[in-house]
């Protein structure tokens, strides 16, 4: 696991335990004393910063996808290029006009370039899984703060507005 993609799971496990923190709460605050209310408040907040954390991280993630779906395009062109490139070398080869160490290096950039390819490939592969990893985070965290203005709101004798 990569250490983004760690940190992504770590952003996730966070909100969700927040989310599960908060849900104890609305018991408590039916009876709450001023402390339990100042709990409640900084689980609010917490789960807040959680939401901007995994927006942010949302946000990240879904720029890095679309600079290696730019970027895939780019290498795909590049291999093209280079195999139409061995393609010639090698008809010019078959007809003796051009070595044999031309055409091994047009094989090699066409190898590399197949290569560059894949690695396009699996950074978005990583990308697009940073980007689900933070979209439950959000959706944990969102959840989260639902679940700790509920707990306000009934400390405070409220009916709890859904956050959005």
């Amino acid at each position: 696991m990569s250490k983004h993609t760690a940190s992504k799971r770590t952003a996730f496990l966070l909100a969700t335990a927040l989310a599960l923190g908060a849900a104890a709460l609305p018991a408590q605050a039916a009876t709450g004393t001023p402390e339990e209310l100042a709990k409640v408040q900084v689980q609010l907040q917490e789960a807040i910063t959680a939401v901007d954390a995994a927006r942010a991280a949302l946000d990240g993630g879904q720029a890095k996808l679309a600079a290696a779906r730019t970027n895939l395009d780019k290498a795909d062109a590049a291999r093209v290029a280079a195999e139409a490139q061995l393609s010639k070398t090698e008809a010019k080869a078959a007809r003796g006009r051009v070595t044999r160490a031309e055409v091994d290096a047009d094989r090699d950039a066409a190898e590399r370039a197949a290569l560059a390819v894949s690695a396009v490939r699996q950074e978005i592969s990583e990308a697009e899984a940073d980007v689900t990893a933070s979209q439950q985070a959000l959706m944990a965290a969102k959840t989260a703060v639902d679940t700790a203005a509920a707990s306000a709101a009934a400390y405070l004798g409220e009916e709890a507005a859904p956050a959005n």
